[in-house]
């Protein structure tokens, strides 16, 4: 099954496979903002400071390296998630 809709100009379709390259970064970008804003609200909630910043050079390396691995680790997961949400499927046999 192929999704086909008509650009502005009606010249040519446009399939589900362009339309996916389109609307996955879209995604994925809203995605990372409202995990990122999530993550920083758990942070804060569950240790009462404001997660680490790697600018400000009174946290600890450590806690830093953590809390960034921590959210790229999450960030990718999500990623991977909208990726394989919004591929196109190939035609059924």
């Amino acid at each position: 099954m192929t999704i086909e809709t008509t650009e502005p100009d009606g010249d040519e379709p446009l399939s589900a496979s362009t339309a996916s390259k389109i609307v996955a970064p879209l995604l994925a970008l809203g995605a990372a903002w409202a995990v990122r804003k999530a993550l920083d609200a758990a942070y804060l909630r569950s240790t009462g400071s404001t997660p680490p910043q790697a600018a400000n050079r009174d946290e600890p390396l450590r806690r830093v390296l953590l809390w960034a691995a921590a959210t790229a680790a999450v960030l990718a997961v999500v990623n991977v998630a909208i990726d394989r949400i919004t591929a196109p499927r190939p035609p059924e046999g």
